[in-house]
């Protein structure tokens, strides 16, 4: 029975190591009261910023916060996807810990960002992956 148990984590370890991509239209998307900001489309021009989060073993016991502009819009699981409708121009969309609860994982890094400028109808995508190595990053999208 230990050497099923120990050959099933270290089959685990192996093949867990890295995330693997899922598409914005395949992901569940973010529940409501998990998006914080930007989860209506305003009255204004608007741009979409969308993000997708890899499944996998990586971060994969907690939920992690999306920041536009440096300030947390949505709290993102493995294998979900949400839409933040942004008023036009520059923004910087980014990764960092949920501050609301660090589930099973003890990932405090800093915030990671990537700029976005939007015109008003544009679509950005980006999903968000990693490795063990590297950890959790953001990422412009074309999936």
């Amino acid at each position: 029975m230990l050497k099923i148990a120990a050959a099933t984590a270290l089959a685990a370890l192996i093949t867990g190591c890295s995330t693997s991509p899922v598409s914005f239209e395949q992901a569940k998307p973010v529940p409501g009261e998990r998006v914080l900001a930007y989860g209506k489309k305003p009255a204004g021009p608007y741009g979409t910023i969308q993000v997708a989060r890899d499944t996998g073993f990586v971060g994969g016991g907690c939920y992690v916060a999306i920041h536009v502009d440096g300030k947390p819009v949505a709290r993102i699981d493995t294998g979900e996807a949400v839409s933040l409708f942004v008023p036009v121009g520059d923004h910087l969309v980014g990764l960092g810990a949920d501050e609301r609860g660090a589930g099973l994982c003890s990932w405090s890094g800093s915030l990671k960002e990537q700029s976005a400028a939007l015109k008003a109808g544009q679509v950005k995508r980006f999903r968000i992956g990693g490795d063990t190595n590297v950890g959790l990053d953001i990422r412009p999208s074309s999936i």
